[in-house]
């Protein structure tokens, strides 16, 4: 189910993640309509994509996802502006490990979405996502794995993005976990 990535994942667009094995495409809006009835129900990685990687982002004054744990997830959009990676269509990438349904990679998607939503939801990471004008546009893709493959695969394109862009992708944070 894992293979090998492809040199550059992300780099160059959505079809350079196709050719590395990552499926869906779906945007968030037609995923919300469907509760993530389209993504499977398995481990792997999923991302989180947009469409023209040319296109400057418009920023939220504030986020339509949740506090969690007493922390809001808005940021200034200056502070949001040093984390944007010009040219770069990957904006988020997250893991689903299958130790678990909560785990797996459909109700990874849907956890994200409802935290999205406003939803008082355990799903910070990813966060920023949330204050993009145009969030329900975004494409959400899946890359099915086997259990022990899907923190690699993740940890894989991240290593790519980081080595072309110098950064992690505009919604990871270093070091936090995917939940």
């Amino acid at each position: 189910m894992s293979g090998p990535v492809a040199p550059r994942p992300g780099v160059a667009g959505i079809e350079d993640l196709r050719a590395c094995g990552f499926e869906g495409f779906a945007s968030v809006g037609q995923l919300r309509d469907e509760a993530a009835a389209s993504v499977p129900v398995a481990p792997g990685a999923w991302i989180v994509v947009r469409e023209s990687a040319a296109a400057l982002p418009r920023f939220l004054p504030r986020s339509t996802a949740s506090e969690w744990r007493g922390q809001d997830p808005t940021m200034s959009a200056d502070a949001l502006g040093v984390r944007w990676v010009p040219h770069a269509c990957v904006l988020y990438v997250g893991v689903a490990p299958g130790t678990g349904v909560r785990h797996l990679l459909q109700q990874r998607v849907k956890r994200f979405l409802r935290f999205g939503d406003g939803r008082n939801v355990a799903h910070w990471s990813g966060r920023h996502v949330w204050q993009l004008a145009s969030a329900a546009s975004l494409r959400i893709a899946w890359k099915v794995t086997t259990p022990e493959g899907a923190r690699g695969a993740a940890d894989e394109l991240l290593q790519v993005f980081q080595e072309h862009h110098g950064a992690q992708p505009f919604a990871n944070e270093a070091g936090e976990a995917d939940e």
